[in-house]
């Protein structure tokens, strides 16, 4: 119905009421009333259609820190959330406290009397926590999976909450006079996407959404307990705004979505504070059509703070790539070649995993001549070969430590011999349609920004379950020749 119709009906619905009566007494008519009322003022009294604008937030939960991404899914439009410290920082502590009568409150929030820190919460989700058990408060055990998926849930409402609140503060032309349709993803690391801790996470998840929608988050860790499993049956036909995702594959999605992608092998590193993620990927491009094959997924507890707490064994909890490059300096050189060598056994594991699935000679020699294959036969020399590309992301990639340890497995594990080509560490660049901070790096942010955009506009995803590694071949033998073990019964 237009403007003009909805005017004439407004006007057939006065002209049909009983004539009132002015302060004086003196009646007058419906058509006299409408007379009287200017045109603006009958306009005005038409409530305009509010437009949707579609708000998808990108939420990387990170084991020490979580970041948000928001996307105008219309304009097609991504920027920063600031979610931490007032609205002003965009990295937030994953961290929960608790005051011993239950009070529950974020790192940047009220510090609450005799208050425990419950750090690491992606991971405990996982069952793999990272750090000790923790104490009993107002009741219930921290360290128990029930109180942690409630203590989860209770964290990733305040964030979604805290995102819709800073975009109505700093986007107001954005959604002046349009009502926001909110959507979320939230990001898993691939080997716990593809287990069975999915469940976990997405119930976890779903759960979160539940309280944010209802305007009602709870307050301390009883009724977090309460309200969580109350919200639990409502799952399965409510929630259908919030979408878990394979964290590096919104890592990548920068790079796959860009003209310069090219279809290939790629390796991802995420360092992160409490973790490194790694996955190895087949990009495929079949005429527009993109899919990500993931044929390897490992995380182990790695990261920037994860290291820098065992080496320190104090209670700071807040350590950068400068700060852990000391301490590993300063370290004996077993500590430290242990942790070279655990970093390299994931980077090994992530890589030949993944050579293995693929099935593919992956040294490929890109830039070899017809003569120089003539006069040089056998296998390709590293330096004539195509580079794995291998993508290092997170806070931890500005680490010259990480970047070493990582490039140097290829000649530690002596990986030529098993087919593979030298690394090429690059970095992920940033998107054009992203509005970063001032001062922030896109590294740190890739994963909350491929998760704004939308489930499903992405590229198709499989994971290392879906890919087995190929049999391998028998072993030749000539033909004719008889096995003694089948036939040794003959000559008994």
């Amino acid at each position: 119905m237009s403007w003009r119709d909805k005017l004439q009906e407004i006007r057939e619905r006065i002209l049909g009421r009983q004539a009132s009566s002015n302060a004086a007494g003196t009646p007058i008519t419906a058509a006299a009333s409408v007379a009287r009322q200017p045109a603006k003022e009958l306009a005005s009294t038409i409530a305009p259609t509010r437009r949707i604008v579609a708000i998808n937030l990108g939420i990387d939960f990170g084991t020490s820190f979580t970041k948000v991404c928001y996307r105008d899914v219309g304009t097609e439009e991504s920027g920063v959330v600031a979610i931490g410290e007032g609205l002003k920082h965009a990295l937030l502590p994953s961290v929960v406290l608790v005051g011993a009568d239950g009070r529950l409150s974020l790192s940047d929030g009220p510090n609450y009397p005799d208050c425990i820190a419950v750090t690491y919460l992606k991971m405990r989700l996982a069952g793999t926590p990272i750090e000790e058990e923790l104490t009993e408060v107002a009741g219930a055990k921290l360290g128990d999976i029930t109180t942690v998926k409630a203590l989860a849930a209770w964290f990733l409402a305040s964030v979604i909450a805290r995102s819709q609140q800073w975009m109505s503060l700093n986007e107001a032309s954005r959604l002046k006079n349009r009502t926001p349709a909110w959507s979320a993803n939230v990001g898993v690391p691939v080997e716990h996407y593809d287990s069975t801790a999915l469940a976990t996470f997405e119930e976890v998840l779903g759960v979160a959404w539940t309280w944010v929608k209802d305007h009602n988050i709870p307050r301390t860790l009883g009724s977090a307990l309460h309200d969580y499993s109350a919200a639990t049956p409502r799952l399965t036909h409510e929630v259908a705004d919030l979408n878990a995702i394979p964290e590096i594959a919104a890592a990548v999605q920068s790079f796959v979505m860009s003209r310069e992608a090219v279809p290939g092998i790629y390796i991802y590193f995420d360092i992160g504070g409490g973790t490194v993620d790694g996955v190895a990927f087949n990009y495929v491009n079949h005429n527009g059509e993109r899919r990500i094959n993931f044929y390897s997924g490992k995380v182990e507890a790695l990261g920037i703070s994860a290291i820098g707490t065992a080496l320190k064994r104090n209670h700071q909890r807040e350590f950068d790539a400068a700060l852990l490059e000391a301490l590993l300096k300063n370290c004996p050189r077993n500590i430290r070649k242990d942790y070279e060598n655990r970093v390299r056994c994931l980077v090994g594991n992530v890589v030949m995993t993944a050579k293995k699935k693929d099935g593919r000679d992956w040294q490929v020699d890109a830039v070899q001549s017809y003569d120089y294959e003539r006069r040089f036969i056998g296998r390709l020399s590293p330096d004539r070969m195509k580079p794995l590309m291998v993508f290092l992301g997170g806070g931890g990639s500005i680490s010259q430590w990480y970047g070493s340890t990582i490039s140097s497995t290829y000649t530690e594990f002596q990986q030529e011999r098993a087919g593979v080509p030298p690394y090429k560490l690059l970095k992920v660049q940033s998107p054009k349609d992203l509005t970063l901070m001032q001062g922030a790096d896109f590294t740190r942010f890739a994963v909350s920004y491929g998760l704004s955009i939308p489930f499903g506009e992405g590229p198709e995803v499989r994971l290392p379950s879906q890919f087995a590694e190929p049999e391998q071949a028998k072993p030749w033998s000539p033909p004719g020749l008889v096995n003694y073990a089948d036939s040794k019964d003959v000559f008994d």
